[in-house]
């Protein structure tokens, strides 16, 4: 009776940790789709095919994975497109603040909850430049003016109100008392756009992600005031202070993450662990970072889900100040 009973156990032991080990053992059976939610030669699309030719190149699969661009709504478009694909893990899509900032302002119901976050790979930080002949020569100046008067600057960003750039600016001017509704903000379609109003006297300051102004700060056209980064950028940014620095506690980014559709099981879930973590650490992907001026920032998908709760109560109550969010 007893080994009977004992090799009744001992087989429903074995076929759970068959089962099990089946459960943790996913790997992509067709091809992988990366989808990118705006054009060729956006900077999720960059990110994108960045991931690809590294995963191509390493051979990490034996599937082939392609980019797929999905542009519109602000990633929305992207992002159902993959959510149309519920508990398949070959589809995957790079993310911005938009995952955030699209349900907050009301412009799209998909939210960060309706996704499987799966990792936080980089980010770049916004930086507030100025023209190279301009008065202000500190973060501090510019704090003060706007002290003084909340609209006696004017400031310039891309692409949209209630982006990183945006919040950015209130970011500095709650602390320092100053009405964020009073602001003059003036929105581009596109970085170059108000980096030329700032060129051409229109503007006082540019905020944007630090990547943007870099070759006219390098040609000396433009100059940085302050970066909103935990610790100073490399190469033209390294004599750049950061806002932690001139007294003001602001860190900003233009974020970028990898999600994947609802209803993800944690077998793939942890298949993309160890592949998002492998991609992190290599040195091609240090390399790309390093010329695109961004930092890395690797969080696997509990810690991404954990970052994502956070900015979303951060993004919510600023973006109520600035009267934006629905």
């Amino acid at each position: 009776m007893m080994k009977t009973l004992s090799r009744s156990i001992a087989a429903v032991a074995f076929v759970f940790c068959a089962c099990g080990a089946h459960a943790a053992d996913w790997h992509p059976e067709k091809p992988i789709e990366i989808i990118s939610g705006v054009a060729p030669g956006g900077a999720l699309d960059i990110m994108a095919r960045a991931m690809q030719k590294i995963w191509q190149e390493k051979r990490a699969f034996s599937v082939p994975s392609t980019v797929v661009n999905r542009p519109g709504a602000g990633s929305a478009v992207a992002w159902t497109y993959m959510n149309s694909h519920p508990g398949d893990a070959h589809y995957i899509a790079v993310t911005s603040p938009t995952l955030l900032t699209n349900s907050l302002t009301g412009s799209n119901p998909l939210t960060y909850n309706d996704v499987t976050p799966l990792a936080q790979m980089l980010s770049e930080y916004v930086v507030f430049v100025v023209r190279a002949d301009s008065p202000l020569k500190t973060g501090r100046d510019l704090v003060e003016r706007l002290k003084k008067d909340p609209a006696s600057l004017s400031f310039g960003l891309a692409t949209t109100l209630g982006n990183p750039s945006h919040i950015a600016i209130a970011q500095i001017a709650r602390p320092a008392g100053i009405d964020v509704r009073r602001l003059k903000v003036a929105v581009f379609t596109s970085s170059p756009q108000a980096m030329t109003g700032v060129l051409g006297g229109h503007l006082d300051v540019m905020v944007s992600n630090a990547s943007g102004p870099l070759p006219q700060i390098e040609g000396g056209q433009m100059r940085a005031l302050a970066v909103a980064a935990p610790r100073r950028l490399a190469a033209a940014y390294a004599t750049v202070p950061t806002w932690k620095e001139q007294g003001s506690n602001v860190v900003a980014a233009f974020w970028r993450g990898v999600i994947g559709p609802k209803s993800m099981a944690p077998a793939q879930i942890a298949f993309w662990d160890a592949e998002l973590a492998k991609l992190a650490a290599s040195d091609d992907w240090k390399k790309y970072l390093a010329e695109h001026q961004l930092e890395g920032d690797y969080r696997p998908s509990r810690e991404s889900k954990q970052f994502l709760d956070a900015e979303f109560a951060e993004y919510k109550t600023i973006l109520g100040e600035l009267g934006l969010a629905k």
